[in-house]
């Protein structure tokens, strides 16, 4: 039991300053972090005898110590919060599960031949950042639109004017071709300043420019330039036609919305640019009991401590406590004046409406969807005798090829949804050998450990009573009290005998139908780890095989073997080109393209295997070449490499 005097005293002797304090649990764990203008007010409370909550109450009752650090200003202490909060993942603190980065485009405009390029972080370097775009497809759709209307160069080179001859672009028509001296500098900085215009809302200014373009190229019956300037005028016209307007002042805002229902609250940002929608990102935040100005601080704090543009203004549905220190620090996020705005009447009020209604909307259908899960969860508290529904699944599988590139990975399947910032892999490191055993222990073991997620309520394994007696192990071993339950999924032993859910400790598999909705999920858990895994393995053999061939090559460094590689796309194609066609790649010089040639002749005869041929046939299922590409794997799968 907590000892609520000791504490209490503990929290009285603090110093009257600001700081951040960390409550911890019996282990040693950061269960709950916060801050305070004035420590010792701010943590005495939650230690007197009538709690303010029933959230505080339970976290109370698992406190056994507090800690704190004493900052110099508020600010110190609001951004140290958020630090920690990230660090410890604490179990009672509101956790921003959308740490995705969003792109941007980026104009290069420190460069005499700007660029536009994609970027997920923004830097301080003289360039323009447009965005956020909530999605890829929307940002594929702007590139390729803007690439068209104005042709601006591709390619990265910093020094454009070392280029004998333009590249394909030119002759498509899709870049000036400032490398082969095909356009002036004054004339393609005309044609980025109109990129500006169109990027910062000012239409009319850039419709009247082109008109003006148009008319002076037709005076001097230059008729070619003038049908390129009406083109682009008409396409711009027919896109801002296209343009959702909301706010009439053009102006940079992000609106935030929240949406409470049954429990569940959601948060929808609406990223408002030149008065346009850009975009909208849904923040689900689980089961919150604190209001809703605590609830937007947090948000706040977190979303903006990361690689996310800060607006001209953001628009809050709740006037929060410490408006002014949030906006003193978003100020110097952004570098420039912003403003923090809780508007009660208007066109501003109307936008938060509008942000209210886009999160109401998206809980609903989160709790739609959810819902269509409801009864395969009850029956799987009900069959696997667990304490209560698992709304949290972990599912676990391992993959490897005699015993090299051995790997596992996690999946998370949470109320009905695919988490997937919380998947993991993890490269074995002690495991040996084809031991799926050995290997299962490692991983679990190397998962329980660790406390940056949350509890699972069903932990589910590749496997029968063999798995779960390692699992077990691992547990006993590590003493972990209050384990989660575990379950392994069986292939059935006969052709169309429906799979089998073992528990520990029984002789015979749980009673679950073929078709009933708790195996079937189980079995979605179950696919979706092999899968995650396979995709992983994949791309660690692929890389090995990449390296092993064209690292073995005398006279070809990691440039030339870039340089090859995006040449020709696939090592298979650089084994069948002849040494005229490899000297043709950029920084190839007459040995080296011989040496190529004669390593990959030398490679095919008997008594030289090439390197990655005894792999298995599945290791080049989405390419003939046998090389993996970035597009075969998901990019929305933020997991790390658990080393």
């Amino acid at each position: 039991m907590t000892d609520l005097e000791a504490l209490k005293a503990k929290a009285a002797a603090m110093p009257r300053s600001p700081g951040v304090y960390l409550m911890k649990d019996a282990l040693g764990r950061v269960i709950y972090v916060g801050k305070a203008k004035n420590l010792p007010k701010r943590v005495v409370t939650y230690f007197q005898s009538r709690p303010a909550s029933a959230k505080t109450a339970r976290m109370v009752q698992n406190v056994a110590d507090v800690e704190f650090i004493v900052t110099g200003t508020e600010k110190e202490a609001f951004i140290l919060e958020n630090t920690l909060i990230k660090r410890h993942k604490p179990r009672y603190n509101i956790i921003l599960r959308d740490d995705k980065t969003y792109p941007y485009l980026r104009l290069t405009l420190g460069e005499d031949f700007p660029r536009l390029e994609v970027v997920r972080s923004i830097k301080k370097d003289g360039a323009a950042y447009y965005g956020p775009f909530s999605s890829a497809t929307a940002l594929r759709q702007t590139l390729r639109f803007i690439r068209r209307l104005f042709p601006l160069r591709h390619c990265r080179r910093p020094d454009v004017t070392a280029v004998d001859r333009p590249c394909l672009n030119f002759q498509l028509g899709r870049c000036l071709g400032p490398c082969g001296g095909h356009v002036s500098l004054e004339e393609y900085r005309a044609m980025v300043d109109e990129v500006v215009l169109f990027f910062e809302g000012r239409n009319k200014a850039l419709t009247d420019l082109l008109r003006v373009k148009m008319k002076e190229a037709a005076s001097r019956l230059d008729f070619e330039a003038a049908a390129r300037f009406r083109d682009r005028l008409n396409d711009v016209e027919r896109t801002l036609e296209k343009q959702k307007v909301v706010s009439t002042d053009m102006m940079d805002r992000d609106i935030i919305g929240l949406a409470r229902d049954r429990g569940q609250t959601l948060a929808t940002i609406l990223f408002v640019r030149r008065g346009a929608v850009l975009g909208a990102r849904n923040v689900p935040l689980g089961a919150r009991t604190e209001s809703d100005e605590e609830v937007l601080e947090t948000l706040l704090g977190q979303y903006y401590s990361r690689e996310h543009m800060v607006p001209e203004e953001i628009l809050l549905p709740a006037v929060v406590e410490n408006r002014e220190l949030l906006q003193d620090w978003l100020k110097e996020r952004r570098g420039k004046t912003m403003r923090v705005l809780n508007p009660v009447r208007g066109e501003k009020k109307r936008l938060l409406e509008m942000a209210a209604q886009n999160a109401a909307s998206a809980l609903a259908e989160r709790l739609r969807t959810a819902d269509l899960g409801a009864d395969a969860l009850l029956e799987l508290q009900a069959r696997l005798a667990l304490p209560q529904p698992p709304r949290r699944i972990e599912g676990y599988d391992m993959s490897n090829l005699q015993g090299e590139a051995s790997v596992g990975a996690m999946v998370v399947l949470e109320d009905g949804k695919w988490v997937k910032p919380d998947y993991r892999r993890f490269r074995i490191k002690e495991a040996s050998g084809q031991d799926d055993y050995a290997m299962m222990s490692e991983v679990l073991s190397r998962r329980l450990l660790k406390e940056d997620l949350p509890r699972p309520d069903l932990i589910l394994l590749d496997g029968g009573r063999g798995q779960l007696g390692v699992v077990m192990a691992v547990i006993a071993d590590l003493g972990i009290e209050d384990p989660p339950p575990v379950a392994g999924l069986a292939k059935g032993r006969e052709e169309g005998e429906p799979d089998r859910v073992w528990l520990p400790g029984r002789k015979n598999p749980a009673s679950l139908k073929a078709d009933s909705p708790g195996l079937l999920l189980l079995m979605r858990v179950r696919d979706e780890a092999h899968r995650y895994v396979r995709t992983y393995h994949h791309r660690l053999r692929s890389k090995g095989s990449t390296r092993s061939q064209l690292e073995d090559v005398p006279g070809v460094g990691p440039a030339r073997r870039k340089a090859l590689l995006d040449y020709f796309g696939s090592v298979q194609k650089i084994k069948e080109s002849s040494p005229e066609e490899l000297l043709a790649v950029p920084g190839m010089t007459a040995a080296a393209a011989r040496a190529v040639w004669d390593f990959f002749r030398a490679a095919d005869t008997p008594d030289d295997a090439v390197a990655g041929a005894d792999y298995d046939d599945d290791s080049a299922d989405s390419q003939e070449n046998g090389l993996l590409t970035e597009d075969d794997f998901e990019d929305d799968i933020p997991a790390e490499d658990t080393e």
